[in-house]
């Protein structure tokens, strides 16, 4: 098996009980020298409310900000830091369409997102037609392995409108709302806990509006996990 990064070959030890039983053991579709040049964030020393990576787990400085905004709970847990090697990665992924990339990550964030998870509903973000038809996948249900999700938001943006990632901060923050309620009977979400799920976590703006777009919906708690942050 070749590294999705390196593409170079990846040698592993294949235990005895595996060659028996080949199923217990999965295949390595990542070197390690590539895996260890993303940097894990430590939950203990990360954020409370955004999952920052930084030295303590005090507020940070968005967090502060966005609570003298807004009244209602929201908080974002996040596996690795967003740095230059993982916006190099998301740059291949999204960008440049190489859906194998997935498989980085799919295994690790999943086993994370169901390692925190003690929600009633798993919600991966939408993405606009626009972006289906440009990039053909959404990249966040691309990295969930085994996961159960339902699809209760849809996204509409203006097709003249500027993607996230072609925003500047500030235009992030004045993003309007583009979430609406994608559901048969809105009785099947009130009064539910919603873990929305998204790769990235910049500004916070996008999964914010999808948090308050389930809230105004009647849900009773609404969190996130993102891969990075």
């Amino acid at each position: 098996m070749q590294c999705l990064l390196c593409h170079r070959q990846i040698r592993e030890a294949w235990p005895l009980g595996s060659l028996i039983l080949p199923q217990r053991k999965r295949i390595s579709t990542t070197c390690a020298e590539c895996l260890g040049t993303f940097h894990k964030i430590r939950l203990k020393t990360s954020c409370v409310g955004c999952g920052r990576h930084q030295g303590s787990k005090n507020l940070c400085q968005d967090c502060q900000k966005w609570q003298a905004k807004v009244n209602y709970h929201f908080v974002n847990h996040a596996l690795y830091q967003y740095d230059a090697t993982m916006k190099q990665y998301m740059h291949d992924y999204k960008f440049q369409g190489h859906y194998q990339l997935r498989h980085v990550f799919a295994r690790v964030f999943s086993q994370f997102i169901a390692a925190q998870s003690k929600a009633d509903y798993l919600v991966a973000l939408p993405i606009d037609d626009q972006t289906w038809q440009t990039r053909g996948f959404n990249q966040v249900t691309g990295l969930l392995e085994d996961l159960q999700t339902i699809e209760i938001l849809n996204m509409k943006r203006n097709a003249d409108e500027k993607r996230q990632s072609q925003k500047k901060r500030h235009e992030r923050l004045k993003t309007s709302n583009h979430f609406q309620i994608d559901v048969e009977c809105p009785e099947q979400i009130k009064d539910k806990q919603i873990l929305l799920l998204d790769d990235v976590y910049t500004t916070g703006r996008t999964l914010r509006h999808a948090a308050e777009t389930l809230y105004a919906a009647g849900c009773r708690t609404v969190e996130s996990i993102t891969l990075c942050r």
